[in-house]
Protein backbone atom coordinates (compact mmCIF):
# COMPACT_ATOMS: atom_id res chain seq x y z
CA UNK A 1 0.00 0.00 0.00
CA UNK A 2 2.66 2.42 1.04
CA UNK A 3 4.91 1.02 -1.77
CA UNK A 4 2.92 2.00 -4.54
CA UNK A 5 1.69 5.18 -3.09
CA UNK A 6 5.48 6.09 -2.70
CA UNK A 7 6.32 4.37 -6.37
CA UNK A 8 3.26 7.26 -7.98
CA UNK A 9 4.08 10.42 -6.45
CA UNK A 10 7.62 9.66 -5.68
CA UNK A 11 7.56 11.38 -1.96
CA UNK A 12 7.31 9.22 1.14
CA UNK A 13 6.11 12.55 3.08
CA UNK A 14 3.64 12.36 0.02
CA UNK A 15 3.00 8.74 0.38
CA UNK A 16 2.52 8.71 3.76
CA UNK A 17 -0.30 11.65 3.38
CA UNK A 18 -2.18 9.59 0.98
CA UNK A 19 -2.23 6.49 3.15
CA UNK A 20 -3.54 8.85 6.05
CA UNK A 21 -6.35 10.54 4.46
CA UNK A 22 -7.33 7.23 3.08
CA UNK A 23 -7.75 5.36 6.80
CA UNK A 24 -9.32 7.85 8.20
CA UNK A 25 -11.33 7.95 5.32
CA UNK A 26 -12.39 4.48 5.88
CA UNK A 27 -12.86 4.72 9.64
CA UNK A 28 -15.14 7.64 9.37
CA UNK A 29 -16.78 6.06 6.86
CA UNK A 30 -16.96 1.98 7.34
CA UNK A 31 -21.03 2.43 7.91
CA UNK A 32 -21.37 3.47 4.86
CA UNK A 33 -20.22 0.56 2.64
CA UNK A 34 -22.32 -1.77 0.79
CA UNK A 35 -21.33 -5.51 -0.15
CA UNK A 36 -23.39 -5.12 -3.01
CA UNK A 37 -21.28 -2.19 -4.56
CA UNK A 38 -18.55 -4.65 -4.83
CA UNK A 39 -15.42 -6.47 -2.25
CA UNK A 40 -14.33 -4.11 0.28
CA UNK A 41 -11.32 -4.43 -1.08
CA UNK A 42 -12.19 -2.69 -3.96
CA UNK A 43 -14.01 -0.20 -2.01
CA UNK A 44 -10.57 0.46 0.06
CA UNK A 45 -8.42 1.03 -3.12
CA UNK A 46 -10.46 3.03 -4.85
CA UNK A 47 -10.62 5.89 -1.83
CA UNK A 48 -6.59 5.23 -2.11
CA UNK A 49 -6.35 5.39 -5.16
CA UNK A 50 -8.35 9.14 -5.19
CA UNK A 51 -6.39 10.55 -2.33
CA UNK A 52 -2.96 9.64 -4.52
CA UNK A 53 -4.62 11.58 -7.21
CA UNK A 54 -5.78 14.57 -5.26
CA UNK A 55 -2.10 14.86 -3.87
CA UNK A 56 -0.30 14.63 -7.38
CA UNK A 57 -2.24 17.27 -8.62
CA UNK A 58 -1.66 19.53 -6.03
CA UNK A 59 2.07 18.93 -5.86
CA UNK A 60 2.39 18.11 -9.69
CA UNK A 61 5.18 20.81 -9.34
CA UNK A 62 7.51 19.50 -6.86
CA UNK A 63 6.73 15.56 -7.88
CA UNK A 64 7.61 16.13 -11.61
CA UNK A 65 10.75 18.15 -10.11
CA UNK A 66 11.55 15.15 -7.95
CA UNK A 67 11.45 12.52 -10.76
CA UNK A 68 14.38 14.40 -12.94
CA UNK A 69 16.50 11.83 -11.60
CA UNK A 70 14.35 8.33 -12.17
CA UNK A 71 12.60 6.65 -14.85
CA UNK A 72 9.34 7.71 -15.79
CA UNK A 73 8.97 4.73 -18.43
CA UNK A 74 9.15 2.30 -15.51
CA UNK A 75 11.20 0.28 -17.56
CA UNK A 76 12.93 -1.85 -14.77
CA UNK A 77 9.50 -2.51 -13.28
CA UNK A 78 8.24 -3.72 -16.73
CA UNK A 79 11.57 -5.57 -16.94
CA UNK A 80 10.81 -7.24 -13.80
CA UNK A 81 7.20 -8.29 -14.61
CA UNK A 82 8.81 -9.83 -17.62
CA UNK A 83 11.31 -11.87 -15.98
CA UNK A 84 8.36 -12.68 -13.13
CA UNK A 85 5.43 -14.07 -15.39
CA UNK A 86 6.98 -17.51 -15.28
CA UNK A 87 7.68 -17.58 -11.70
CA UNK A 88 4.17 -16.39 -11.08
CA UNK A 89 2.83 -19.42 -13.57
CA UNK A 90 4.30 -21.74 -11.62
CA UNK A 91 2.64 -20.18 -8.21
CA UNK A 92 -1.07 -20.68 -10.10
CA UNK A 93 -1.04 -16.94 -10.97
CA UNK A 94 -4.20 -17.10 -14.05
CA UNK A 95 -3.92 -13.09 -14.84
CA UNK A 96 -0.33 -13.80 -15.20
CA UNK A 97 -0.41 -16.48 -17.49
CA UNK A 98 -2.51 -14.75 -19.76
CA UNK A 99 -0.91 -11.31 -19.94
CA UNK A 100 2.06 -13.20 -20.48
CA UNK A 101 -0.04 -14.53 -24.32
CA UNK A 102 -0.29 -10.61 -25.15
CA UNK A 103 2.70 -9.29 -27.12
CA UNK A 104 5.23 -6.96 -25.31
CA UNK A 105 3.83 -3.55 -26.46
CA UNK A 106 0.13 -4.09 -24.77
CA UNK A 107 1.79 -5.52 -21.64
CA UNK A 108 3.80 -2.16 -21.75
CA UNK A 109 0.92 -0.10 -21.96
CA UNK A 110 -1.01 -1.65 -19.01
CA UNK A 111 1.44 -2.25 -16.71
CA UNK A 112 2.79 1.71 -17.34
CA UNK A 113 -0.74 3.36 -17.28
CA UNK A 114 -1.50 1.29 -13.96
CA UNK A 115 1.50 2.83 -12.37
CA UNK A 116 1.19 6.23 -14.05
CA UNK A 117 -0.87 8.95 -12.35
CA UNK A 118 -0.69 11.15 -15.66
CA UNK A 119 -2.99 11.06 -18.36
CA UNK A 120 -2.93 8.82 -21.18
CA UNK A 121 -1.60 11.15 -23.57
CA UNK A 122 1.53 11.63 -21.43
CA UNK A 123 2.08 8.19 -20.54
CA UNK A 124 1.86 7.64 -24.09
CA UNK A 125 4.18 10.24 -24.78
CA UNK A 126 6.93 8.44 -22.26
CA UNK A 127 6.42 5.47 -24.33
CA UNK A 128 7.11 7.23 -27.23
CA UNK A 129 4.34 5.85 -28.63
CA UNK A 130 1.02 7.37 -30.60
CA UNK A 131 -1.60 7.99 -28.72
CA UNK A 132 -4.32 6.82 -31.04
CA UNK A 133 -1.77 3.20 -30.87
CA UNK A 134 -1.45 3.84 -27.36
CA UNK A 135 -5.45 3.34 -26.94
CA UNK A 136 -5.74 0.49 -29.10
CA UNK A 137 -2.58 -1.47 -26.81
CA UNK A 138 -4.41 -1.03 -23.79
CA UNK A 139 -8.00 -2.01 -25.13
CA UNK A 140 -6.11 -5.10 -27.07
CA UNK A 141 -5.25 -6.28 -23.95
CA UNK A 142 -8.12 -5.53 -21.62
CA UNK A 143 -10.44 -7.34 -24.13
CA UNK A 144 -8.07 -10.50 -24.57
CA UNK A 145 -8.40 -10.21 -20.77
CA UNK A 146 -11.94 -10.21 -19.82
CA UNK A 147 -11.76 -13.02 -22.43
CA UNK A 148 -9.49 -15.42 -20.71
CA UNK A 149 -10.66 -14.45 -17.31
CA UNK A 150 -13.55 -15.80 -15.66
CA UNK A 151 -14.63 -13.58 -12.84
CA UNK A 152 -16.19 -10.87 -15.36
CA UNK A 153 -19.49 -10.66 -15.95
CA UNK A 154 -20.69 -9.93 -19.79
CA UNK A 155 -21.02 -6.22 -20.15
CA UNK A 156 -20.95 -4.59 -23.76
CA UNK A 157 -18.33 -1.87 -21.91
CA UNK A 158 -15.71 -4.25 -20.11
CA UNK A 159 -12.91 -3.10 -21.90
CA UNK A 160 -13.71 0.34 -21.45
CA UNK A 161 -14.54 0.07 -17.69
CA UNK A 162 -10.81 -1.28 -17.04
CA UNK A 163 -9.43 1.30 -18.92
CA UNK A 164 -11.66 3.63 -16.72
CA UNK A 165 -9.95 1.32 -13.69
CA UNK A 166 -6.16 1.90 -15.20
CA UNK A 167 -6.61 5.74 -15.30
CA UNK A 168 -6.16 8.86 -17.89
CA UNK A 169 -9.35 9.10 -19.30
CA UNK A 170 -10.08 12.60 -20.71
CA UNK A 171 -12.83 14.13 -19.07
CA UNK A 172 -15.53 13.45 -21.43
CA UNK A 173 -14.96 9.38 -21.47
CA UNK A 174 -14.15 10.09 -17.46
CA UNK A 175 -17.89 11.32 -17.32
CA UNK A 176 -19.31 8.67 -19.26
CA UNK A 177 -17.90 5.79 -17.51
CA UNK A 178 -19.03 7.97 -14.21
CA UNK A 179 -22.77 8.16 -15.51
CA UNK A 180 -22.45 4.58 -16.24
CA UNK A 181 -21.66 3.57 -12.58
CA UNK A 182 -24.80 5.69 -11.68
CA UNK A 183 -27.28 3.67 -13.97
CA UNK A 184 -25.72 0.08 -14.06
CA UNK A 185 -24.48 -1.22 -10.77
CA UNK A 186 -22.93 -4.14 -12.66
CA UNK A 187 -20.40 -1.92 -14.28
CA UNK A 188 -19.47 -0.59 -10.53
CA UNK A 189 -18.58 -4.08 -9.72
CA UNK A 190 -17.10 -4.86 -12.79
CA UNK A 191 -14.53 -1.64 -12.07
CA UNK A 192 -13.76 -3.26 -8.47
CA UNK A 193 -13.18 -6.83 -10.44
CA UNK A 194 -10.64 -5.45 -13.03
CA UNK A 195 -8.94 -3.43 -10.08
CA UNK A 196 -8.62 -7.03 -7.93
CA UNK A 197 -6.80 -8.64 -11.09
CA UNK A 198 -4.68 -5.07 -11.23
CA UNK A 199 -3.20 -5.79 -8.23
CA UNK A 200 -1.04 -8.11 -9.22
CA UNK A 201 1.09 -5.59 -10.82
CA UNK A 202 2.41 -4.96 -7.02
CA UNK A 203 4.38 -7.95 -6.97
CA UNK A 204 7.09 -5.86 -8.73
CA UNK A 205 7.22 -3.58 -6.11
CA UNK A 206 9.42 -3.63 -2.94
CA UNK A 207 8.00 -3.77 0.22
CA UNK A 208 7.67 -0.51 2.07
CA UNK A 209 6.88 -1.06 5.94
CA UNK A 210 4.53 2.09 7.29
CA UNK A 211 6.92 3.70 9.86
CA UNK A 212 4.80 3.88 13.74
CA UNK A 213 4.97 7.83 13.17
CA UNK A 214 2.09 6.95 10.58
CA UNK A 215 -0.15 5.36 12.84
CA UNK A 216 0.54 7.47 15.26
CA UNK A 217 -0.63 10.59 13.21
CA UNK A 218 -3.81 8.85 11.94
CA UNK A 219 -4.81 8.40 16.01
CA UNK A 220 -4.19 11.78 16.34
CA UNK A 221 -6.28 13.16 13.59
CA UNK A 222 -9.04 10.85 14.61
CA UNK A 223 -9.64 12.16 18.11
CA UNK A 224 -12.21 14.39 18.71
CA UNK A 225 -14.47 12.26 16.52
CA UNK A 226 -17.12 10.45 17.57
CA UNK A 227 -15.33 7.46 16.61
CA UNK A 228 -12.28 8.38 19.03
CA UNK A 229 -13.16 5.77 21.74
CA UNK A 230 -12.42 2.88 19.78
CA UNK A 231 -9.18 4.09 18.37
CA UNK A 232 -6.77 1.11 18.79
CA UNK A 233 -3.77 1.05 20.54
CA UNK A 234 -0.42 0.71 18.91
CA UNK A 235 1.27 -1.48 20.59
CA UNK A 236 -0.59 -4.10 18.22
CA UNK A 237 1.05 -5.50 14.84
CA UNK A 238 -1.73 -3.79 13.12
CA UNK A 239 -4.66 -1.07 13.77
CA UNK A 240 -7.81 -2.53 14.30
CA UNK A 241 -11.02 -1.72 15.92
CA UNK A 242 -14.70 -2.99 17.15
CA UNK A 243 -15.59 0.40 15.45
CA UNK A 244 -15.22 -0.92 11.75
CA UNK A 245 -17.40 -3.66 10.52
CA UNK A 246 -16.21 -7.22 10.30
CA UNK A 247 -15.43 -6.95 6.66
CA UNK A 248 -13.87 -4.05 6.56
CA UNK A 249 -11.44 -4.57 9.26
CA UNK A 250 -10.24 -7.76 7.37
CA UNK A 251 -9.57 -6.02 4.60
CA UNK A 252 -8.02 -3.26 6.31
CA UNK A 253 -5.62 -5.43 8.49
CA UNK A 254 -4.26 -7.18 4.62
CA UNK A 255 -3.68 -3.71 3.50
CA UNK A 256 -1.96 -2.56 6.52
CA UNK A 257 0.60 -5.57 6.24
CA UNK A 258 0.30 -6.46 2.52
CA UNK A 259 1.56 -4.28 -0.30
CA UNK A 260 0.35 -6.85 -2.84
CA UNK A 261 -3.06 -5.60 -1.81
CA UNK A 262 -3.28 -1.96 -3.38
CA UNK A 263 -4.67 -0.04 -6.27
CA UNK A 264 -7.84 1.21 -7.35
CA UNK A 265 -9.87 3.35 -9.64
CA UNK A 266 -11.32 6.42 -8.27
CA UNK A 267 -14.74 4.65 -7.87
CA UNK A 268 -15.23 6.66 -4.64
CA UNK A 269 -16.46 9.27 -7.05
CA UNK A 270 -19.31 6.61 -6.86
CA UNK A 271 -19.65 4.61 -4.00
CA UNK A 272 -19.32 7.53 -1.89
CA UNK A 273 -21.02 10.07 -3.45
CA UNK A 274 -24.00 10.62 -0.77
CA UNK A 275 -21.54 10.30 2.02
CA UNK A 276 -18.21 11.67 1.16
CA UNK A 277 -17.47 15.46 -0.17
CA UNK A 278 -13.73 15.70 -1.27
CA UNK A 279 -13.06 19.37 -2.97
CA UNK A 280 -10.46 19.00 -5.57
CA UNK A 281 -7.56 21.02 -5.99
CA UNK A 282 -7.47 23.73 -8.91
CA UNK A 283 -6.04 22.69 -11.70
CA UNK A 284 -4.43 26.03 -12.44
CA UNK A 285 -1.21 24.94 -11.62
CA UNK A 286 -1.59 21.98 -14.31
CA UNK A 287 0.11 22.26 -17.95
CA UNK A 288 -2.17 22.36 -20.48
CA UNK A 289 0.62 20.58 -22.88
CA UNK A 290 4.07 18.88 -22.66
CA UNK A 291 6.65 17.85 -24.46
CA UNK A 292 9.53 15.04 -24.03
CA UNK A 293 12.62 15.97 -25.76
CA UNK A 294 15.23 12.91 -26.70
CA UNK A 295 17.39 11.99 -28.81
CA UNK A 296 16.39 11.84 -32.53
CA UNK A 297 18.67 8.64 -32.91
CA UNK A 298 17.91 6.51 -30.02
CA UNK A 299 15.03 8.25 -28.96
CA UNK A 300 15.58 6.02 -25.61
CA UNK A 301 16.31 8.32 -22.73
CA UNK A 302 13.94 11.79 -21.78
CA UNK A 303 16.24 14.12 -21.90
CA UNK A 304 14.51 17.71 -21.30
CA UNK A 305 10.53 18.28 -20.55
CA UNK A 306 8.96 21.18 -21.78
CA UNK A 307 5.46 22.29 -19.90
CA UNK A 308 3.58 24.75 -20.99
CA UNK A 309 1.51 26.76 -18.56
CA UNK A 310 -2.26 27.54 -18.71
CA UNK A 311 -1.33 31.17 -19.43
CA UNK A 312 0.93 30.19 -22.60
CA UNK A 313 4.34 30.64 -20.72
CA UNK A 314 6.93 27.72 -20.80
CA UNK A 315 8.90 25.93 -18.57
CA UNK A 316 11.93 23.75 -19.87
CA UNK A 317 13.52 21.14 -17.35
CA UNK A 318 16.84 19.00 -18.19
CA UNK A 319 16.78 15.54 -17.25
CA UNK A 320 20.60 14.73 -17.81
CA UNK A 321 23.94 17.27 -18.18
CA UNK A 322 24.96 17.70 -21.45
CA UNK A 323 28.57 18.90 -21.55
CA UNK A 324 29.69 20.99 -24.84
CA UNK A 325 32.73 22.57 -25.77
CA UNK A 326 33.29 26.34 -25.15
CA UNK A 327 33.13 27.14 -28.77
CA UNK A 328 29.60 26.12 -28.76
CA UNK A 329 25.83 26.49 -27.98
CA UNK A 330 22.70 24.80 -27.56
CA UNK A 331 20.15 26.77 -29.41
CA UNK A 332 16.57 25.75 -28.70
CA UNK A 333 14.17 25.93 -31.67
CA UNK A 334 10.36 25.34 -32.16
CA UNK A 335 8.50 25.08 -35.56
CA UNK A 336 4.82 24.60 -35.45
CA UNK A 337 3.82 23.53 -39.23
CA UNK A 338 6.00 19.86 -39.70
CA UNK A 339 6.00 20.32 -42.94
CA UNK A 340 7.03 23.70 -43.71
CA UNK A 341 10.59 25.37 -42.84
CA UNK A 342 8.88 27.77 -40.27
CA UNK A 343 12.02 27.61 -38.03
CA UNK A 344 12.13 29.90 -34.96
CA UNK A 345 14.58 30.39 -32.46
CA UNK A 346 13.78 30.85 -29.19
CA UNK A 347 17.58 31.62 -28.00
CA UNK A 348 20.46 29.80 -26.92
CA UNK A 349 21.78 27.95 -23.82
CA UNK A 350 25.41 26.83 -22.73
CA UNK A 351 24.42 23.95 -19.92
CA UNK A 352 21.65 22.14 -19.37
CA UNK A 353 19.90 24.21 -16.66
CA UNK A 354 16.13 24.46 -15.96
CA UNK A 355 15.00 28.19 -17.78
CA UNK A 356 11.42 29.57 -18.45
CA UNK A 357 9.84 31.24 -21.62
CA UNK A 358 7.26 33.31 -21.49
CA UNK A 359 4.03 33.29 -23.05
CA UNK A 360 5.26 36.46 -25.58
CA UNK A 361 8.43 35.23 -26.55
CA UNK A 362 7.37 31.81 -26.94
CA UNK A 363 4.37 32.63 -28.89
CA UNK A 364 1.01 30.36 -30.10
CA UNK A 365 1.75 26.55 -29.15
CA UNK A 366 -0.33 24.46 -30.49
CA UNK A 367 -0.89 20.09 -30.06
CA UNK A 368 2.24 18.34 -32.32
CA UNK A 369 4.12 21.38 -32.47
CA UNK A 370 8.08 20.39 -32.60
CA UNK A 371 10.79 21.94 -30.02
CA UNK A 372 14.26 20.98 -31.22
CA UNK A 373 17.64 21.61 -29.39
CA UNK A 374 20.47 21.67 -31.29
CA UNK A 375 24.73 22.11 -31.57
CA UNK A 376 25.57 25.52 -32.89
CA UNK A 377 28.41 27.95 -32.54
CA UNK A 378 28.53 30.58 -30.22
CA UNK A 379 25.92 33.16 -31.08
CA UNK A 380 23.84 30.55 -33.05
CA UNK A 381 22.78 29.27 -36.47
CA UNK A 382 22.91 31.89 -38.82
CA UNK A 383 21.17 29.73 -41.21
CA UNK A 384 17.73 30.42 -39.22
CA UNK A 385 17.08 26.84 -38.64
CA UNK A 386 19.71 24.35 -37.12
CA UNK A 387 22.80 24.22 -38.60
CA UNK A 388 24.59 21.48 -36.55
CA UNK A 389 23.13 18.36 -34.94
CA UNK A 390 20.26 17.98 -33.45
CA UNK A 391 20.67 16.68 -29.97
CA UNK A 392 17.22 16.49 -28.69
CA UNK A 393 13.51 16.98 -30.12
CA UNK A 394 9.93 16.20 -28.77
CA UNK A 395 6.29 17.27 -30.28
CA UNK A 396 4.11 19.16 -27.73
CA UNK A 397 1.32 16.79 -26.09
CA UNK A 398 -2.59 18.41 -25.04
CA UNK A 399 -3.04 17.06 -21.41
CA UNK A 400 -5.22 19.22 -20.51
CA UNK A 401 -8.45 17.03 -20.98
Amino acid sequence: MLALAFRVLGNMNYAEQAIQSTFITIWKNADTYEEEAGPAKGWIYSILRFRIGVLYKQHYDSIQAAAQNTDPLLSETLINLQADIHDAEESHSVFYGYLDELPVEPQRALINMYFSASEQASTATFLNMPLGRFKENILLGLRHLSKKLESFPHHVENEKIGEYVLGGLSGEEERYILQLFNQDSSAANIALIWEAHFTEFLDQLPQQTPPQRLWDSIRHNLKGTEESGNIPDTTGEYPASSFIPGHIKEACLDLWGNVKLWQACSLVLAILSATLVIMMPSSSNMPKMIAIMSDPAQNIQTAWVIKINQDGSAQFKPLIQQNIAENLEMEVWTQSNASGNDYRSLGTIKSSTPFNLQADTLGKTVPGQLFQISLEPVGGSKTNKPSGSVLYQGRLVDVSN
